[in-house]
């Protein structure tokens, strides 16, 4: 690869990468208000319905060959890093192509079992080209996360939720009043379309840093041992993705099924997971713009503090230390925001208040399901997948039985699904964490990544609990009230982290 292109380190091309997220997130989370606005809650239910089928249909197509990619040419020089990238090429090249049309030539039998409403069928044979492009796309973002050039990614991200909008929103709008069914397919035809600008925009950046991947020809005596490698660490990892998005797809047909076991009907079912899924979980996941970009500069981080014998455990400890700490800050003050102000912005945004209800519910749990995604980048560095396989396969027996057993009850019904995801990601969370500390015989600092987070928390409770009143029985509207508190909020966070020193590592 071209010698121009430097590192960025962990934390700058976290930071890069968060702003890239942010814009990303909001562009997404504006797209997924329009259309809950313009299809329902029932269209986005037909819409999360096909997702887990669609996302395990892509991990398939991938093979793990993305963080494989990136993990294998981490530090490493530049004619292997043109060896991976031509085999990682030719593997998501066959694979995606393959998986797509495997999908087309039995969607029947997928939908019949996968998909619990077969209004959604249109819906999913428009969104199968993407799978290909994802997959080619897959190469280019595992090759610039190895080289650890995340700001790449943020510029694919950002074209590739540009198209992504703009097409869907223009396209829902024009089919509406062909049907339901018809104006659903669309946000899968603007999926697409998005994923192909994404690609786009990977193979223009890459050729413009004067980089020619697919330039040096390699002989199939060559090429044979890089796929092999790269297939021993990725498909592993694939094994605990499939396994994840198995459980996604049967989460997405049980919850119907225990919805409809304990009384309501199919219109009213749809519903109800459309408000679960596609209003409570897309707050939920809002906050999630740093730990996004974390995971992404996490990974190659940690695998390359492997190679360096003399000072590797020190820093491969800093680095663990600092991204939960990172992950503890940033996450808290968004779950408490989404518990505290979860009716007026199920409301307000989506126009959906029985929604807050379920929101409310999920988000103690919200902070474990975050640290958890960033163990697992940390054991995905430290190439623990088999491990990373374990622990998927417990945590979701614990949902899915959790679901059946929850959800099937009248008295709590989708409640009953947040208490299951609730207890799922603390079991993730404590089964990485106990793996990380097997692993690496390393100890953490739990009052800095933890304590001091919490301490910031609990204060800000304690002063918006003291200003509410005042602020309410004063003359500031109801919106200017609940922002002037948002703030107050933040900033009594953000002081008290610093007061406390809770930030003094995470700047360095």
């Amino acid at each position: 690869m071209a010698k121009q292109i430097k590192a960025q380190g962990l934390f700058l091309g976290t930071l890069l990468l968060l702003i890239s997220n942010i814009i990303v997130k909001g562009l997404g989370f504006f797209y997924r208000v329009a259309l809950v606005r313009l299809l329902g809650a029932e269209g986005i239910g037909l819409v999360e319905m096909v997702s887990p089928l669609f996302s395990f249909l892509i991990v398939l197509a991938g093979c793990g060959v993305q963080p494989a990619l990136s993990q294998l040419i981490a530090g490493r020089g530049e004619a292997e890093r043109q060896l991976y990238f031509r085999a990682a090429f030719f593997i998501l090249l066959l694979g995606g192509s393959l998986v797509t049309l495997a999908a087309l030539a039995f969607s029947p039998l997928l939908l019949r079992h996968f998909i619990s409403d077969s209004r959604a069928a249109l819906c999913f044979h428009t969104i199968l080209p993407a799978i290909p492009i994802i997959s080619i796309a897959s190469a280019w973002r595992g090759c610039f996360q190895g080289m650890r050039r995340v700001s790449a990614l943020g510029v694919s991200q950002n074209a590739e939720q540009a198209v992504r909008v703009a097409v869907g929103l223009w396209l829902t709008a024009r089919l509406l009043a062909a049907g339901l069914e018809t104006a659903v397919a669309a946000a899968s035809v603007a999926t697409v379309c998005g994923e192909l600008a994404g690609l786009l925009c990977l193979v223009w950046q890459m050729r413009h840093s004067g980089i020619r991947p697919l330039a040096t020809s390699h002989t199939a005596g060559e090429l044979l041992p890089a796929a092999r490698r790269l297939l021993a660490y990725g498909l592993p990892m694939t094994a605990g993705r499939l396994i994840a998005s198995a459980i996604l797809m049967l989460q997405a047909f049980l919850i119907p099924y225990c919805l409809s076991r304990a009384g309501w009907d199919t219109r009213a079912v749809t519903e109800i997971y459309g408000r679960f899924s596609g209003v409570a979980l897309s707050l939920l996941h809002l906050p999630g713009v740093f730990t996004a970009a974390l995971t992404v500069s996490v990974l190659p981080a940690v695998a390359e503090s492997m190679q360096d014998i003399s000072s590797g455990r020190m820093l491969l400890q800093k680095r663990i230390h600092d991204s939960l700490q990172a992950a503890m800050v940033f996450t808290l003050p968004g779950m408490l925001l989404l518990w505290l102000y979860s009716d007026p912005l199920c409301t307000v945004l989506f126009d959906n208040a029985p929604a807050a209800i379920i929101l409310r519910w999920l988000a103690p749990g919200g902070i474990f399901f975050y640290l958890q995604v960033t163990l697992a980048s940390v054991l995905q560095g430290l190439g623990a997948v088999r491990t990373l396989l374990l622990n998927s396969i417990l945590s979701g027996i614990i949902l899915l039985f959790g679901i059946f057993w929850l959800t099937s009850q009248p008295t709590l019904g989708i409640l009953g699904t947040a208490l299951a995801l609730d207890i799922s990601w603390l079991t993730g969370f404590l089964l990485h964490l106990n793996a990380c500390r097997r692993l690496t015989q390393i100890r953490l600092n739990w009052r800095d990544i933890a304590g001091k987070p919490l301490l910031a928390t609990g204060v800000s409770l304690f002063i918006y609990h003291l200003a509410q009143p005042l602020l309410v029985q004063s003359i500031l509207s109801p919106a200017a009230a609940r922002l002037a508190l948002c703030c107050l909020i933040c900033g009594t966070y953000l002081l008290t982290l610093l007061i406390s020193g809770g930030l003094h590592r995470l700047h360095r």
